[in-house]
């Protein structure tokens, strides 16, 4: 079944930041950089080695300090990015709408495979994406010593859209819940766990 699928990031406008630009011209910036680089170094390498990230080294107002002051109300905006795909059921035969209402309606979990085209996915999605993979495939390197439950315990959840038309011609919005990524194909096609599907009214 052909599909749009949405991953979500938190974006900001050009419009809500002020830089100081003279904060650049007297060396400030490098003076800053390599600052907050001797005291979070330590930090940063334990967050990368064992998961475990303490941020009481890191500084409390991250944009100030490289001269960048936000203008707006410090609410994260929860932005959209998206990519055409295809939608396969856990057996591999093309997804379709009946199956989707019956997996609405069951309230459980299933499987899914998602092909994505990448020619269609915004650079946004690429990366968050690419992301996505990059964390399981980071925890699936300890899973190997850790063991296969550790492993599906510490694995990267995402929440995920899609769109599709229905029978009547309508475009539909879903949510996919706590999505996990359980192998990877190819570069544009996953299996991915999904807690339970729920059809809502838009992104």
């Amino acid at each position: 079944m052909e599909a749009e699928l949405f991953i979500q990031y938190y974006g900001y406008e050009d419009d809500e930041f002020e830089i100081d630009n003279d904060f650049y011209k007297n060396g400030e910036y490098e003076k800053v950089v390599s600052n907050e680089y001797a005291k979070s170094k330590d930090d940063v390498f334990n967050s990368m080695t064992t998961y475990k990230f303490k941020s009481s080294n890191v500084s409390s107002s991250p944009w100030e300090q490289y001269g960048i002051t936000s203008k707006s109300s410090g609410e994260e905006r929860v932005v959209y990015s998206s990519s055409k795909c295809v939608l396969y059921s856990e057996n591999g035969e093309d997804e379709n709408v009946d199956g989707i209402i019956d997996k609405f309606v069951a309230q459980k979990p299933f499987v899914e495979m998602i092909e994505l085209d990448l020619d269609s996915s915004e650079e946004d999605f690429i990366y968050e994406f690419s992301m996505w993979i990059r964390e399981h495939n980071k925890i699936n390197e300890y899973a190997s010593k850790n063991g296969e439950d550790w492993g599906w315990k510490n694995e990267p959840i995402r929440d995920l859209r899609i769109s599709f038309i229905n029978k009547a011609t309508e475009k539909v919005f879903a949510k996919l819940s706590n999505c996990r990524i359980m192998d990877i194909v190819d570069e544009k096609t996953l299996i991915v766990f999904i807690e339970k599907l729920d059809l809502i009214d838009g992104i």
